[in-house]
């Protein structure tokens, strides 16, 4: 969220699309208060009813926490 501020202002009338740790209307705001022109929420909506996810991933991702990023060189076998 700190940087946030710093790259609309970095890049002076190009519209600014935020993304990362926005999961609710509250972080929303905050993001368009820091300046931004939008906001780009991605892994909040895998909760949603409509998406097909298996149940494993979903209860991790409702469980996880602020610190409970990981970091995967190798996920995908692409290195």
């Amino acid at each position: 969220m700190a940087l946030k501020p710093t790259v609309v202002d970095a890049v002076g009338d190009v519209p600014v699309i935020a993304a990362s740790g926005i999961a609710d209307g509250r972080g929303m705001a905050a993001t368009l208060t820091l300046g931004a022109s939008g906001v780009w929420v991605g892994t909040r909506f895998l909760a949603a009813d409509e998406v097909a996810i298996h149940p494993d991933y979903l209860h991790r991702i409702l469980a996880a926490k602020e610190n409970d990023t990981q970091y995967l060189e190798d996920l995908f076998g692409e290195g």
